[in-house]
């Protein structure tokens, strides 16, 4: 039995192979929500913003606009 974060993870990556539109994003919350595993795999689909929530909502909108999941 694993914890809900690292499946959370595991599902993630998992969806990334199959789909190159899904990007993770993350507000310094990339190592409590164990999100920075997508990131070692998928670089180009990750992006930690910092602790900008605000910038980050901006960039999920535009990414959205764009075809991105």
């Amino acid at each position: 039995m694993t914890d809900m974060r690292s499946e959370y993870s595991k599902t993630l990556i998992e969806l990334g192979k199959e789909n190159s539109n899904i990007v993770v994003l993350g507000a310094d919350t990339t190592d409590s929500l164990k999100t920075s595993g997508f990131g070692k795999i998928f670089p180009n689909r990750f992006f930690n913003v910092g602790i900008a929530e605000a910038n980050l909502v901006s960039l999920s909108a535009g990414l959205a606009a764009s075809g991105k999941i």
